[in-house]
């Protein structure tokens, strides 16, 4: 975002990456370890979900850029005294929050609608514990994707992730109509079983779908 630079490193967008592909908890590991691209990687990873964010409560852009800028320095320069956490979006985003109310509450008190926040607030939580839920769960179902036979993979990720019906899977493969179908459902049942979450493999393919 343009108005803020990187603690820590510099030019965020080549540095870090040697940590692509990386999760959260491997770079905040490495991070509180002091590793500089770790670092990096963190904030080319979450910075514009913060600055979204920060619109939603409040239209100062100067403040948002800066409230950012200060959160990822004190993360740096804290890094030694850092604990483990659930969920770093959260933690990033309910920081920055705080950090914004903190300075309208001085400058523009007037102005600060502390009950629609506050419901926000309550919203923002259940809808960051819900993504980020669904966000583990499609890693989880990505991973048992691919232990499926390779005809089972592609007739699901014909039917669901390009949203084709059975008759148009068959086609597309070749086989007859009871194949493909069978292809499915096989598949599907497959899925289940190594998930055990046989009520969320719709919802996972709806999240894949919009991802």
């Amino acid at each position: 975002m343009p108005g803020i630079s990187m603690p820590g490193t510099s030019m965020p967008g080549t540095s870090a990456d040697g940590f692509a592909g990386a999760d959260d908890a491997s770079l905040w590991d490495a991070f509180k370890k002091g590793d500089r691209l770790a670092f990096a990687r963190l904030y080319q990873l979450h910075v514009h979900h913060l600055i979204r964010y920060g619109y939603k409560v409040t239209s100062n852009r100067s403040l948002i850029q800066d409230c950012t800028q200060d959160l990822f320095v004190e993360l740096w320069e804290n890094r030694e005294n850092l604990t483990d956490i659930r969920s770093l979006r959260y933690y990033l985003l309910k920081s920055l929050r705080y950090k914004l109310v903190r300075h309208l509450r001085f400058e523009q008190p007037d102005n600060l609608d502390e009950e629609r926040m506050e419901t926000h607030d309550d919203h923002f939580e259940s809808q960051t514990v819900r993504q980020e839920t669904l966000t583990r769960q499609s890693r989880q179902l990505e991973t048992a994707m691919a232990q499926l036979p390779k005809r089972q993979q592609e007739a699901i990720h014909l039917r669901f992730f390009h949203e084709l019906t059975n008759e148009e899977v068959a086609r597309i493969m070749g086989v007859n109509y009871q194949s493909a179908c069978k292809f499915i459902y096989t598949g599907l049942k497959t899925l289940r079983e190594i998930m055990q979450l046989s009520s969320v493999i719709p919802v996972l393919f709806s999240f894949f779908l919009k991802s």
